[in-house]
């Protein structure tokens, strides 16, 4: 993964509403301006990968309740070394946090979000740049032990369920 494919990746999103292209502008700004934007040790903002995760038929998504932040929330999270992309890093937060083996599908990436993560004990407050793909994907779902819960959710449960980040992620389908 370098600087010059995830610009090109950002540069492609066509944003929805407003907040989402004041988020593409800042990400563009942070890829360029960022030491190390990919590294979770860049501690005042660091890209992130997420996946809306919808069954065969298109009308749940698979949810999880984050095991720090006590909220339900799309799987996802910080980039690997090692990983190529950041589909690949989606694919991989969503095999490890469901279980589930999926594919990317629909428009890439299908939504741009920047959120605030609260300071904790043992880390700041800082921004997740979050590039978040719409994944295919169906089974059983297994909780993992960064999450309390896994679950299916009627899309639009998602939505009340969710905090606001997964509402505008939601959103993005229509």
């Amino acid at each position: 993964m370098n600087r010059g494919d995830v610009q090109q990746l950002l540069l492609a999103r066509e944003p929805r509403d407003e907040k989402e292209e004041a988020d593409r502008r800042m990400m563009l700004a942070f890829l360029d301006g960022l030491p190390a934007p990919f590294s979770r040790d860049q501690h005042a903002a660091h890209f992130t990968a997420s996946a809306l995760v919808l069954d065969d038929q298109g009308t749940q998504t698979a949810l999880v309740h984050h095991g720090k932040l006590a909220i339900w929330v799309q799987p996802g999270g910080h980039l690997e070394e090692d990983d190529e992309s950041l589909e690949a890093a989606a694919l991989r937060e969503v095999q490890e946090e469901t279980g589930l083996t999926g594919s990317v599908a629909g428009p890439r990436p299908l939504h741009l979000d920047i959120h605030e993560i609260p300071e904790r004990a043992d880390m700041p407050a800082h921004l997740h740049l979050d590039v978040r793909f719409l994944v295919s994907a169906s089974g059983d779902l297994t909780l993992s032990d960064e999450s309390s819960d896994v679950r299916w959710f009627p899309l639009e449960e998602a939505v009340a369920i969710g905090d606001a980040s997964v509402a505008r992620l939601v959103a993005s389908l229509v």
